[in-house]
């Protein structure tokens, strides 16, 4: 019986051994991305952009600045070129997270903000609040607010983003006051 499971756990052994190779890797943050390539900035700090072109998007998916990925490549014939095999985003961008609607329901009326994938934003409850859109500025949220009887009147709303995860969201005004603490809704 001794010598059944000591062969068992040996061919176990071989086999993984035989497996296929592992394939060098890079991890890091996206800071570019087209259609044929994805540049990371590695912990190290090197800048190494992969080749996604004629990759499987179903082991290579499209990614977003500000993504924390892990990519698996193999490099080509050239010497110089390196070709994703497969890649994970590891930590989602918080462009990635952002788009949806937020609302809080803590306070006598509901408040809330619809930011799309657009970049376009809308506030629910929130007065005459005329959102017209948002971005990021590094871990700050930027509201754009357009007032409708003098479009030439643009107001920026500056938060820094406190927290972020795919349930919630809170935010900081850059110019003092409370923390805005918002739910994702379904």
């Amino acid at each position: 019986m001794k010598k059944a499971l000591f062969a068992l756990a040996a061919a176990a052994v071989l086999l993984a051994a035989c497996g296929r190779p592992s394939l060098p890797n890079v991890e890091g943050r996206v800071v570019d991305a087209t259609i044929h390539s994805v540049t990371v900035l590695t912990a190290a700090g090197d800048s190494v952009t992969v080749s996604t072109l004629a990759t499987d998007p179903m082991l290579v998916p499209g990614v977003l600045p500000g993504d924390e990925v892990r990519i698996l490549y193999r490099t080509l014939p050239d010497g110089e070129t390196l070709h994703a095999v497969q890649l994970e985003i590891t930590v989602p961008s918080a462009y990635r997270l952002l788009p949806g609607i937020w609302r809080d329901c803590t306070g006598e009326k509901e408040v809330g903000l619809v930011l799309a994938e657009d970049g376009s934003a809308r506030a629910v409850g929130l007065g005459e609040l005329p959102l017209q859109d948002w971005s990021l500025d590094e871990e700050n949220l930027v509201l754009t607010a357009v007032e409708q009887e003098n479009p030439k009147q643009v107001r920026t709303l500056l938060f820094a983003i406190q927290k972020l995860d795919v349930d919630s969201l809170v935010v900081l005004p850059a110019g003092g006051g409370p923390a805005l603490a918002f739910s994702r809704a379904e």
